[in-house]
């Protein structure tokens, strides 16, 4: 055998094997496709982040009360988290494991503060951000809000999978004994991972991390003990 005529099998060799491997590969992602769900669960919540720090007694002596945020998101279903979209185009929903979005946004609020030195009120009224409904029984302050957007979508692409998470946030602080809107303010978050694996654990990794650092940029800053003090001292 000349040599041209070994190099011309090695080349079939390796072409065929290149083939081979590139068929078992379409099948597998075939399978898996076949093989989704059919709807995907994470369990949404607070995960402190490397960027939070606890210093001592961070919040101000008296308790804060933390309405139910209110959801405002563009979206029919308020249940909806997000979605996985596959290769051969389905889009399958993201939904909260244990709570709705509301609730699991509320307890992530309260989680952070208690966590950050906060005294926390069991309290967790309903608020519509209006003062006139202010009632006394809510403490001395109370924090309540929306959310604006919160949403995790997965692109099941080839050979790389796109993670892409977001959050808007409206906070609105309010003094209980003066029925008084002292603060208002806005956050957001977005972040985007590329990875070739795919599964709950990375959605539920995305969507709380942009949950968390959205509520340690509203609250990390020094000024915020300060306002929450001050606006606790208004008087009509």
């Amino acid at each position: 055998m000349s040599n041209f005529e070994r190099k011309e099998n090695q080349y079939y060799k390796y072409l065929s094997g290149t083939i081979s491997q590139a068929i078992l590969l379409i099948y597998v992602l075939v399978g898996l496709s076949a093989c989704a769900p059919a709807v995907y669960h994470v369990n949404l919540k607070y995960d402190a982040s490397g960027k939070f720090l606890k210093q001592g007694k961070a919040g101000p002596d008296f308790p804060v009360t933390v309405a139910m945020f209110n959801d405002i998101r563009k979206t029919d279903d308020k249940m909806l988290l997000g979605r996985v979209m596959t290769l051969d185009g389905d889009r399958i929903p993201i939904f909260p494991k244990y709570s709705k979005v509301t609730e699991a946004v509320t307890t992530s609020i309260r989680g952070y503060l208690f966590k950050s030195g906060y005294k926390v009120s069991n309290e967790i009224p309903v608020w519509d951000l209006k003062e006139g409904i202010i009632s006394k029984d809510w403490g001395k302050i109370l924090i309540g809000g929306n959310i604006d957007d919160l949403e995790i979508v997965c692109e099941k692409s080839f050979p790389v999978i796109t993670y892409q998470a977001k959050a808007k946030l409206t906070f609105v602080f309010a003094n209980v004994p003066d029925k008084r809107i002292f603060y208002r303010a806005s956050v957001e978050n977005s972040n985007s991972l590329k990875d070739v694996s795919f599964s709950e654990e990375l959605l539920e990794e995305q969507i709380n991390a942009v949950l968390s650092e959205a509520l340690e940029k509203m609250f990390n800053d020094p000024k915020m003990k300060k306002t929450i003090e001050d606006g606790a001292k208004i008087k009509k």
